[in-house]
């Protein structure tokens, strides 16, 4: 499986939803489409997951902090 970065799926999706607005979309391209705003999502949940596992490390070592 390609692996793609945030970046480029978000360039991708905004390609094909400016592509569904202008024209129709075959069913291929739907679900590209579906394909790559999923693969986003996914993206972007493990990157906050990995965040909060990192959060909770330092609050762990450090005690309770304030925010």
């Amino acid at each position: 499986m390609i692996k793609y970065s945030e970046i480029e799926l978000r360039e991708m999706i905004s390609n094909l939803r400016l592509w569904k607005v202008n024209n129709t979309l075959t069913d291929r391209t739907e679900i590209e489409l579906t394909k790559y705003e999923l693969l986003l999502e996914n993206h972007l949940n493990n990157k906050y997951k990995e965040i909060d596992e990192w959060l909770d490390k330092l609050i762990n070592k450090n005690g309770i902090t304030k925010y």
